[in-house]
């Protein structure tokens, strides 16, 4: 029997593929076909790398990434190979956080639903797109719980362990529910930040944009707005909200960088950000490509060019303190 194309891609992942094989899928992705079964593939992949990763070394991943990379381009590529963006997202966990194909359409699974144990805390920082669109930066040693898929729920509801920052999709007939700890956090569609570390002892959440809800069971503790924080601590008289700034409290994200579906032009600005250089286009067609990637703070400025060029298909060349971003464009 013929083996499907599902299959077909997991042999190419797991480099098990023939010669023959690499030049049947290369094809594929160079025309553009079969993308959902290649998305099947890599989640089906991605929770056997998962329950592998802590044994796997660094420089291994990185091994396997160029092993894929290499053996997709065999020959010239026609246009930018988006998929090995989406690929570098499963074999790159902890090195390229979460990268991913364009559109979004799958997130890394801490989890697959509230009710299983979750994994272990991840030492460093991690970047998780949830299925409905909401984006959430981990910081060291976090982990969150949540369903694979929302549909056919009243409410988005996932679980967080130790601290995350959340930007959450707007859905007035679906609240986000956040539960932390004894504390449940209730939103539409906003962004703040909610540290619930076990040896803390205490919750704490801030508002960055938007409005939230903080409760305890049927108790509505506050009703929190851009920069005012609560810090919940269990047998602690005074639970009353205060005002801070919300961009020192999340500080700690800004470390990453996160880019979520947007163009090399507005990328271009947050590297020269990040590395304190100077960026420029020799192209204008390129600053249109758009793209979701994520890179931790101990991404150098090479990895970050290497897997932006093979998303986008453009080149970086960097001359001193300038780096220069040429390409032909993107069919976005």
């Amino acid at each position: 029997m013929e083996q499907s194309i599902k299959q077909l891609f997991l042999k190419y992942i797991r480099n098990l593929t023939s010669p023959q094989e690499n030049e049947q899928v290369l094809s594929m992705m160079q025309d553009g076909s079969h993308q959902e079964e290649w998305r099947q593939a890599l989640t089906e992949f991605q929770s056997e790398f998962e329950m592998a990763i802590e044994e796997a070394e660094l420089a291994d991943q990185q091994a396997v990434f160029h092993q894929i990379k290499n053996r997709t381009t065999l020959k010239q590529a026609k246009k930018p190979l988006y998929w090995i963006g989406y690929a570098a997202s499963v074999l790159l966990i902890s090195t390229i956080a979460f990268l991913v194909f364009k559109p979004v359409t799958r997130p890394v699974i801490a989890a697959k639903n509230k009710t299983a144990k979750p994994a272990k805390n991840a030492e460093g920082h991690q970047w998780i797109k949830l299925p409905d669109g909401t984006s959430v930066q981990l910081n060291n040693n976090s982990r969150l719980v949540y369903d694979q898929n929302f549909k056919g729920k009243k409410k988005r509801e996932v679980t967080l362990f130790g601290e995350a920052f959340f930007d959450v999709a707007h859905d007035a007939a679906h609240p986000f529910v956040i539960h932390a700890g004894k504390i449940t956090t209730t939103v539409l569609g906003t962004a703040f930040n909610i540290s619930a570390y076990d040896d803390q002892k205490a919750v704490t959440v801030t508002v960055a944009r938007g409005r939230v809800m903080v409760q305890r069971a049927d108790e509505t503790l506050a009703i929190l707005t851009p920069n005012q924080q609560l810090s919940w601590k269990l047998g602690q008289v005074d639970q009353g909200k205060q005002t801070v700034n919300a961009e020192k409290v999340t500080a700690w994200k800004e470390q990453d960088l996160i880019m979520d579906d947007i163009t090399l032009l507005q990328a271009s600005e947050l590297i020269a950000k990040r590395y304190g250089i100077e960026v420029s286009f020799k192209s204008d067609q390129v600053k249109t490509c758009r793209f979701t990637a994520a890179f931790l703070r101990r991404n150098n400025l090479s990895e970050v060019t290497e897997v932006l060029s093979a998303i986008t298909g453009a080149s970086f060349e960097r001359k001193g303190n300038l780096l220069l971003i040429d390409g032909a464009g993107c069919e976005n």
